[in-house]
């Protein structure tokens, strides 16, 4: 499976990516999904606050990365060091 991890915003507006393959079952995904997702309204949050999503499959989810369980976190530490600028 391929995720990709995409922060967006922060004092300097900048988006930044990483993708990395992951080999979770659908369950396992779904579980990790339930555990981190964010409904956060956009809209609300100030300039300088970053946001994170996640994208597999075409599908892009609002995540929050201080809910990371244990068994996920070297995944995420590994896209979170690989994240670089996209030009928009």
């Amino acid at each position: 499976m391929k995720i990709k991890l995409q922060r967006l915003g922060g004092l300097l507006p900048v988006t930044r990516e990483a993708t990395t393959e992951v080999d979770w079952t659908d369950g396992e995904f779904q579980q990790l999904l339930k555990s981190i997702r964010s409904e956060e309204d956009k809209d609300t949050l100030s300039r300088d606050v970053t946001c994170d999503y996640l994208e597999v499959g075409g599908e892009v989810f609002q995540v929050n990365l201080n809910k990371i369980p244990a068994k996920y976190k070297v995944s995420f530490e590994k896209l979170k060091e690989g994240l670089k600028p996209v030009k928009s």
